[in-house]
Formats: structure tokens, sequence, C-alpha cells
């Protein structure tokens, strides 16, 4: 039975994890963004008021007011009503707290207070490793859906945990961190890292940690590129789902040093090709010396 629940769960937690990183992830968050009633309250009002005053950061406001990160949000809410009950505090913080989450742009984990250096950073990170503004900033917050899919990773992880099979511990590690990672999810970025380098430090098998997570991380790709090609979200969810299926059970026939040798073959042969099509002039060089 426990076997079976946590078979459903890896696969519940794998599935959730990838379809928010592909571009209809975005369309289902949007179709959950209006489960909680959005009218202002007065507790909404004091979160917005300083936003409201200075319309500092436009559609991104949430990550530089200073109201809208946890703790700056319980702040507000202490003080929005004179003679409330802590009772009325804490029911009203969570209210206002699920109406950001439920939206897209979600919540941020902090608050950015000078927003002209971090403009200037996100600015030079993105033109010099083409990383998109939107997924820098989309890293630093959470919505409900993402918060979702973390928890049913951290269960799927905890089934796992001490598990003898290391390397599908591995496989699910490096699965979930590549859809973190894509789809910008912070806490499941971190916590499928953590749980990776767990993997690693206590797996005496080396060769099977490789492959399982070798094979996680190409699964979780081709499903991601796949998909990620059709205008159709059925489509590609479907054809997405063949192709990763298919290479996993390719992988699973070969081992791990076959993968590594051709891996490392093409690469450094294409290392010219991948730098001009990226415009990552320093990437060259470092594939060239790639081992």
């Amino acid at each position: 039975m426990k076997s079976w629940v946590k078979r459903q769960f890896n696969t519940l937690s794998v599935a959730v994890s990838g379809l928010l990183a592909v571009p209809y992830g975005k369309q289902l968050e949007k179709f959950f963004s209006n489960i909680i009633n959005e009218t202002p309250t007065v507790y909404g009002k004091t979160i917005d008021k300083f936003y409201n005053e200075t319309h500092i950061g436009g559609a991104l406001h949430r990550l530089f007011d200073q109201s809208h990160s946890p703790i700056d949000m319980w702040e507000k809410v202490k003080v929005a009503v004179k003679d409330d009950t802590k009772l009325d505090e804490l029911k009203n913080y969570f209210i206002e707290l699920g109406k950001d989450l439920q939206t897209p742009m979600g919540i941020p984990l902090h608050s950015i207070q000078d927003k002209a250096s971090y403009d200037k950073l996100v600015s030079a990170i993105s033109d010099k490793f083409l990383i998109k503004k939107s997924w820098l900033y989309d890293l630093q917050t959470v919505n409900l859906l993402e918060v979702f899919s973390t928890t049913l990773g951290v269960v799927a992880l905890f089934f796992g945990w001490k598990k003898k099979d290391k390397e599908e511990f591995a496989e699910l590690c490096a699965s979930l961190g590549l859809a973190g990672a894509v789809g910008a999810n912070p806490l499941l970025l971190i916590i499928a890292l953590v749980s990776l380098a767990k993997s690693y430090t206590q797996n005496k098998n080396k060769n099977k940690f490789k492959k399982g997570t070798l094979r996680g991380f190409v699964g979780m790709g081709s499903f991601i590129m796949t998909a990620s090609l059709f205008s159709s979200p059925l489509i590609g969810i479907i054809i997405g789902l063949a192709v990763a299926i298919s290479v996993k059970k390719s992988l699973r026939k070969l081992e791990f040093q076959e993968i590594y040798d051709w891996f490392k073959e093409n690469i450094t042969k294409y290392a010219e090709t991948i730098s001009s099509a990226t415009g990552i002039n320093y990437l060259y060089k470092k594939i060239k010396n790639f081992v």
C-alpha cells in the first residue's frame, strides 16, 4: 500500500510541476485567480496604500512597495484597525494573503527597497545571460499553484527519503528541480536541490545517482521542450508525455558512461554553434574545456 501511495505521489508531483513549467501553466494559474472574493477591505486598502500613492513598480509593485511579502503584510494588517482583536488580525491576514496568492503574480518572498539598483542588476543579468526579466521576477515570488506543487513535491520526497532505491529518488529530485527552475518556483527548486544534495552524499553508488539524476533531467527536459512547441495544450501535453516516456525508457537500457561519453563528445563538437546560437561568448570556452 505504501509503495502504491509513493508511486502515485511521485507521478502526481512530477506531472503538476512539469505542467506549471510549460506556457500553459500560466493559463492554469489564471483559472484559479478568483477563488477568494477580492472586494477591497480596510485591511487590503492599508496594504495597497503605499502603491496607490506612488504607483511604484506598476504591475510588479508587490516586490517594491514594502507591503506584500508575508512579513510586511502582517505589519500592515496589524495597524489597519486600531481596536480589532488578534483573532481579527490573523483571520484578515490570511484572507489578504490568500487573495494575493491566488493571482498569477503571487506574493514576493521578500521586498526590494532600492528599485533602481534592482532594475540595473536585472538588466545586466538579462543582457549577459539571456534570461528573461519576467523569470527573474517570478523566481522571487510564489502563488497558490506553486505552493500546491511544492507541497506535492515535499510529500513525494518524504516518501522516498529513506527508501533503498536511491536511483529513483535522484530521478525524482532532478525532475522536480528542473521543473522548479524552468517554472521559476523558488520553493520547489530549493527543496529539490537540497534533497538532491542529500541523495548524493548518502548514495554510495555514484553511478546509480548519476543515472537517476540524468534520467530525471532529460525526462523532464524532453517533456517541457516538446510540450512548449505546440499552441494546443492538449496536444502539447500528450506528445510531450509520449516523448518523455520514450526517452526515459531508452535511458534505462543504457549505461551512464555511454550516455556521458556521447554527451561530452557532441557538446564539445558543437560548442561554437551553441555559443553562436545563445549569444553567450564565454560559453564557447567553457564548453570546449568540458570534462
